[in-house]
C-alpha cells in the first residue's frame, strides 16, 4: 500500500476544493463539531441483525440530522439482517481517523467521500472498485445522469455510487434588484450582462458590492470553460490555460476588483455573510447556502452562472460518493451495496432534494411533480447537466492548485500581476508539476 498523504496535505487539499461542493465544502457540512456523533437505533430488533457494517461521513450540520433519519429508516425497514453503525465527525477528523484505519484493516465498510479523494485512496487500495453494483442491484442505470456518475470515476473505473452532487450556482438579492431598477426575477445570463448589472448594483456609499469573488481559483473555472477555455489540454499533459480565453476571463474579473465592484480577498465564508447582510448583489457558490439565505429571511434568487456571450455554459460540478473500503468483508460489501441501493431509490433521493436543498440527479426525480413545482428544485436539477469535475482523477490537484493557481490569482484581484502574466505563470506551474510525473 502507498504511504498515505500526511495529514497536513489532506487539510490543504480540504480547504482548496471548498468552492465545490458538495461533499467537500465546509458550507455544506456547517461547522465541525467536536465530538464523534453516533447513530443507533435503541430498539430490541437491533439484536437481530445479523450484518453490522460501519458507516463514515463528515455532515455534521443539519444535513447530517436528515441523513441519519434516513438510514435508522433503513436499519428499521430493511428484511436483509443489515444494521448500518453511522459515525458522523468533522471531515479533518474523519481523514486523520481513516488512513490508520485502512492500513490495520479496521476501516469502516462504507464512506462518504468526495470525488476529489478517489484518486488518492484508489492508488493507495484503500477504496475498491464499485463497478459490479449495477448489475447487483439490477436499477436502471440509465435513470441516473451519465456526468454525475462519471464524476467518481478513475482511470476508467468507477470508485464511487454518487450519493449528491452539484454545480455552481448564482445566488442574487431580489431587494438590491429593485434598488436599482433591475427586474428581480431576470438575473445576468451573459458575461455582458453580468459586467453591466454589477455595476448597477454596486454602491460605495452603503459598503454595498455588486458581485462577490472569494479567493480561490474556481471562480476563474465558473467562467473559463463557458468562454471555451480549459486549464489542461484534452490528455491532461500539458497545460492549456495561456490563452486568449483565459486572459478574456481574467481581465474580467480583475476590472471587477479595481472598480470597487467587488471586494478583494475575502473568503467564502466572508462573503456569505455579506450576502446575508444585504450588501452583495449576487454571489456565486453551492445549494448548501439555500438552507442558510431561508434561515436569515433573505429575498433570493438563485439559478445558473452567466454564460459566455454566445450562450455556452459548462461549471464545476462535484459531490460526495458512496465508496466501499479495502476493510470491508465481502458480507459487508453486499450490505454496503444495500443501504446504497435504498439510497438511490425514488423515494430517498427526493427527500433529500426537498429538504437539503441538493439537486436532483435521478432523470425520474427530475419528473415527479413535486420535484416540477418547487421553485428551487425545478431549476436546480436540469442545471446538473453542465457540470464537470476540474482536474478529474488528477493526484497533482492539491498542489497545482495551492503552489500555484490560488496564489497567482490572488495576485492578481490585488493587481501585482497582469491577466496575461496570470495565465502564463499558471500554464508554468502546471507543466513543471505535470513533467514531474
Amino acid at each position: 500500500m502507498k504511504k498515505v498523504r500526511s495529514l497536513c496535505s489532506i487539510l490543504v487539499l480540504f480547504l482548496v476544493i471548498t468552492a465545490l461542493a458538495g461533499c467537500n465544502s465546509p458550507a455544506t457540512k456547517g461547522s465541525d463539531v467536536g465530538t464523534t456523533q453516533q447513530s443507533s437505533n435503541n430498539s430490541s430488533s437491533d439484536s437481530k441483525k445479523t450484518v453490522r457494517i460501519k458507516f463514515w461521513n463528515g455532515f455534521t450540520a443539519s444535513d447530517g440530522d436528515i441523513l441519519r433519519e434516513i438510514f435508522d429508516r433503513f436499519n428499521e425497514q430493511n428484511d436483509k439482517g443489515i444494521f448500518v453503525e453511522m459515525d458522523i465527525m468533522p471531515w479533518a477528523n474523519l481523514l486523520e481517523k481513516l488512513a490508520p484505519a485502512l492500513a490495520t484493516g479496521t476501516a469502516p465498510a462504507l464512506l462518504l467521500l468526495g470525488s476529489e479523494y478517489i484518486p488518492e485512496y484508489a492508488e493507495s487500495g484503500g477504496i475498491i472498485p464499485i463497478e459490479d453494483f449495477w448489475d447487483w442491484s439490477k436499477l436502471n442505470r440509465s435513470n441516473y445522469e451519465q456526468n454525475v456518475q462519471d464524476t467518481f470515476m478513475y482511470k476508467g473505473i468507477y470508485y464511487g455510487i454518487p450519493m449528491q452532487y452539484n454545480t455552481m450556482y448564482l445566488y442574487w438579492n431580489k431587494d438590491l434588484f429593485k434598488e436599482a431598477g433591475l427586474d428581480p426575477e431576470k438575473p445576468p445570463k451573459t458575461f455582458d450582462e453580468l459586467k453591466e448589472y454589477a455595476a448597477l448594483l454596486t454602491n460605495k456609499n452603503k459598503q454595498q458590492y455588486g458581485f462577490g469573488i472569494a479567493t480561490g481559483h474556481s471562480n476563474i473555472t465558473n467562467f473559463l470553460w463557458s468562454n471555451g477555455g480549459d486549464w489542461l489540454n484534452g490528455e491532461q499533459t500539458e497545460a492549456a490555460c495561456n490563452s486568449p480565453e483565459m486572459i478574456e476571463v481574467l481581465k474580467m474579473l480583475r476590472d471587477f476588483a479595481v472598480s470597487g465592484v467587488t471586494p478583494v480577498g475575502m473568503s467564502g465564508a466572508e462573503l456569505d455573510n455579506l450576502l446575508m447582510a444585504g450588501q452583495l448583489g449576487w454571489y456565486i457558490n453551492g445549494p448548501w447556502l439555500i438552507n442558510g439565505c431561508r434561515q436569515n429571511n433573505l429575498n433570493f434568487g438563485i439559478g445558473a452562472v452567466p454564460a459566455a456571450n454566445d450562450g455556452h455554459l459548462q461549471v464545476p460540478g462535484g459531490g460526495c460518493a458512496f465508496m466501499v473500503t479495502s476493510s470491508a468483508s465481502e458480507e459487508e460489501k453486499i450490505a454496503a451495496y444495500e443501504c446504497i441501493k435504498y439510497w438511490l431509490s425514488k423515494d430517498v433521493l427526493k427527500e433529500w432534494s426537498i429538504r437539503n436543498g441538493f439537486p436532483a440527479w435521478s432523470k425520474e426525480v427530475l419528473e415527479d411533480e413535486e420535484i416540477k413545482k418547487d421553485e428551487i428544485q425545478s431549476v436546480l436539477g436540469p442545471l446538473s447537466k453542465y457540470g464537470r469535475l476540474p482536474f478529474a482523477g488528477m493526484p497533482e490537484y492539491n498542489q497545482i492548485a495551492n503552489e500555484y493557481l490560488d496564489p497567482l490569482f490572488e495576485q492578481l484581484m490585488y493587481g501585482q500581476i497582469t491577466p496575461e502574466e496570470c495565465a502564463r505563470m499558471m500554464a508554468d506551474g502546471i507543466n513543471s508539476i505535470l513533467r514531474k510525473k
